[in-house]
């Protein structure tokens, strides 16, 4: 068995992966509704429309991914699903866990 991961980064996507600081946190929007955002993954180089596709299928949730006026490029998911990001990103993407920032 090969242990293949849910799909391949170039070299390029992988050093701007790991050399950026990721942060996740969590907004309450009309009063009750709950969404978990990605900020940080606005670089050239790395696919953001890919990465939110199978962070929704790894939560099992609805999303989409932003040019927002305050954070920049963002991953949007419903729901509170800061630990299951955190860990999709660290062990699926390899980036290190001292540059994801829970806030």
């Amino acid at each position: 068995m090969s242990s293949k991961r849910p799909f391949e980064l170039d070299f390029k996507q992988r050093l701007a992966l790991i050399t950026k600081k990721i942060r996740i946190f969590t907004e309450t929007r009309k009063k009750t509704h709950v969404v978990t955002i990605i900020q940080g993954l606005n670089d050239k180089n790395i696919d953001i429309k890919a990465i939110a596709k199978k962070l929704k299928k790894h939560c099992a949730t609805g999303g989409t991914y932003k040019e927002d006026p305050r954070y920049g490029k963002i991953i949007l998911l419903q729901g509170d699903h800061v630990r299951k990001v955190k860990e999709f990103l660290a062990k699926e993407l390899g980036i290190p866990e001292q540059n994801i920032e829970i806030l």
